[in-house]
């Protein structure tokens, strides 16, 4: 039986997603939770796409087919539209689910009544194979988004008022990143969250959009940054904005002195945090420093290991970097097991 208002509304867009679509699919009908929709736009698929998703022929489905190729942007806001759960969660056509993903997100959310949107540790399988491990503080992720997306796009959980009451939706500008975008505009109101727990396999091969659009995908995370610092009110010069993208593409095989002239950037975000008051104080230094001696200690060159006294910016440094030390190898193990 059908419910006139299920608990969750799962939103999916799909393209040619044929040779993992089923197991996906799967993942979510293993569910613990039973009560929810699930709203699946097709773009157009020339595979067996939509002959999958009927052949399951769960009344739960709701198949949209489009006529023309919208992209994935427009497609959730059109998914977005029909919701009618009380939870809407984000799926893609190639990852799979935990049994228990939805229930414990619906539980997290339930304990923390003023997140509007949060995500879950995933860990990455096919092409890379890694567990990622955020901690679930909501400052601390905001601050984090100055470098990086921190939520995991198909681990989306928000409050349907935050589409229906505040009038959040997918920005059509961003053809990518859009996961980015939404999260950084949430986390500028309310608070975003992560489930302590890996509740997603997430699926890393050369037909994801991130992996196709490359150089596209990264302008458009370029301009989630650029917004974010004009609102901080930072100007790079041009050797600084060297040193910013270095850092958010982590390149490796970093000199020293990139890493010394990082140190310097984050000095600047500090400082102009003092006049703003944009972010916690006490978590920023800290927050950025722990991200950029985990970019550090991922840098393969032995010459600037040697390095590392002029790296640090003061003996407070120690701590963190001893820190970030230990979580890398606890995580190297635990990917190894």
């Amino acid at each position: 039986m059908i419910s006139a208002m299920p608990l969750i509304s799962i939103i999916m867009s799909v393209y040619n997603e044929e040779i993992y679509l089923k197991e996906a699919l799967q993942s979510i009908f293993n569910q613990t939770i039973e009560d929810y929709e699930l709203i699946i736009v097709d773009d157009c698929s020339t595979d067996r796409t939509v002959e999958i998703i009927k052949s399951f022929n769960d009344p739960r489905i709701k198949l949209i087919i489009n006529e023309t190729n919208m992209g994935l942007t427009k497609n959730l806001n059109k998914a977005l539209k029909l919701c009618r759960g009380e939870f809407i969660a984000r799926m893609d056509g190639d990852d799979i689910c935990m049994p228990d993903r939805l229930r414990k997100q619906v539980e997290y959310m339930r304990l923390h009544p003023e997140y509007m949107l949060t995500g879950c540790q995933t860990r990455t399988f096919g092409e890379q194979n890694m567990t990622w491990c955020l901690k679930d503080n909501p400052e601390k992720l905001r601050i984090m988004m100055l470098i990086r997306p921190v939520l995991a796009h198909p681990t989306f959980m928000m409050r349907k008022e935050l589409i229906f009451n505040k009038n959040f939706c997918y920005d059509e500008s961003f053809r990518s990143a859009q996961d980015y975008d939404l999260a950084q505009r949430v986390s500028e109101f309310y608070p975003i969250g992560i489930v302590q727990e890996v509740l997603l396999n997430y699926r890393t091969h050369k037909k994801q959009v991130s992996s196709k659009s490359g150089s596209t995908q990264f302008a458009n995370a370029d301009r989630i940054r650029e917004r974010q610092l004009e609102r901080l009110g930072v100007v790079l010069d041009e050797n600084m904005r060297k040193v910013y993208t270095l850092w958010v593409k982590e390149d490796k095989n970093i000199e020293a002195e990139t890493f010394c002239r990082a140190q310097e950037l984050i000095h600047v975000f500090c400082k102009a945090n003092d006049k703003k008051n944009i972010y916690s104080k006490e978590l920023m230094e800290k927050t950025l420093k722990e991200m950029l001696f985990t970019w550090f200690l991922r840098n393969k060159s032995m010459k600037t290991m040697l390095k590392l006294p002029a790296i640090c910016d003061s003996i407070s440094d120690l701590p963190i970097l001893a820190k970030q030390t230990a979580e890398i190898i606890k995580r190297k193990m635990h990917e190894n097991k």
